[in-house]
């Protein structure tokens, strides 16, 4: 029987290792590998994209402004991270009647080769693990300098054979001040200022009962919270377009305000330079465009220092507007 308890705790332990290996980067609570970015646009430019989600990714940094894209759209990105660990996402979205935007989307956390081992730590075999977020997206421009959206997402997340269930929702909006509006015969085209107020009535309840009963123990009942959080920020489109700065702060339950600017430049109409700097560490990118016909295709790569472990990790991703 005490061999049994042993080997009961050092699989819990070894399962809360797991759990917590995405958090460790940030902070250690609920749906932190929601925080690290996926997108290679917005991490190229230091994460500071709250006020510019004007392409597919702007999804999931304010849902309230992506009614700016104007084209069917699919994209999807992958980030390659330490210790096995990687986070994919996947989106398609549509525009509706030029002056709204509907939205699906898929985000996944993945880690390979996480062994479970007794108290002798003789390997019990691969742990099985999963962290997925199910969203649909809708905004409008309710104006000429006013959109407002938000979604809805599906939480789920497992544990060996204990799953949690939720949802929750994101909302935001952006102001759109044009040359137009703004009476300027200078170089700024564009200026916008957004904000989102993301992961709220999210969490993720857990019942450890039939884990337990299995093994002749009693479970428990336990709901980690997933921190809301805060975004804000100002963005200035300018020369004729070809270069982008953006600027923002961001505010969780758990952290204290974090700091992100970055900006955009077009060489060419095909080759976009960026860089910036995201919560104090620096951050590059590049972005191509490959116009096909009608079809407007971008590849876009950018690296990112991992938090709290160092080291560079990329990020890659595509997006084709039909």
């Amino acid at each position: 029987m005490k061999t049994t308890l042993r080997s009961l705790i050092v699989a819990a332990v070894t399962l809360l290792t797991v759990s917590t290996s995405f958090a460790a980067d940030y902070g250690g609570y609920a749906g932190a590998f929601m925080q690290l970015s996926v997108h290679p646009r917005a991490t190229g430019m230091g994460n500071a994209f709250t006020a510019v989600s004007d392409d597919i990714s702007g999804i999931f940094f304010n849902p309230g402004a992506v009614a700016q894209v104007q084209r069917i759209s699919v994209g999807g990105a992958y980030r390659d991270l330490s210790l096995g660990r990687s986070l994919q996402q996947v989106a398609v979205l549509f525009p509706v009647r030029g002056e709204a935007a509907i939205a699906f989307s898929g985000e996944m956390a993945s880690m390979s080769g996480i062994m479970g081992r007794d108290e002798r730590g003789v390997e019990t075999g691969e742990l099985d693990n999963l962290d997925a977020v199910l969203g649909i997206t809708f905004s409008r421009r309710f104006s000429r300098y006013l959109t407002l959206g938000g979604n809805v997402r599906y939480y789920h997340k497992k544990l060996e054979s204990t799953s949690s269930y939720s949802a929750g929702f994101d909302i935001g909006g952006m102001v759109h001040l044009d040359r137009e509006v703004l009476a300027l015969d200078g170089p700024i085209d564009l200026l916008r200022f957004g904000a989102v107020v993301r992961n709220i009535a999210a969490k993720y309840p857990w019942n450890t009962g039939d884990y337990w009963a299995e093994r002749g123990e009693l479970g428990s009942d336990i709901t980690d919270d997933v921190p809301i959080s805060v975004r804000a920020g100002a963005s200035v489109l300018f020369l004729k377009s070809r270069a982008l700065l953006s600027v923002e702060g961001e505010k969780d339950e758990q952290k204290s305000v974090k700091f992100h600017a970055g900006g955009e430049f077009y060489i060419v109409p095909q080759l976009a330079l960026r860089g910036g700097i995201s919560a104090g560490e620096p951050t590059f990118g590049v972005g191509f465009k490959v116009p096909v016909n009608r079809l407007d295709a971008r590849l876009d790569i950018a690296i990112e220092q991992a938090p709290n472990i160092g080291g560079w990790e990329t990020i890659a991703g595509f997006s084709v507007g039909f």
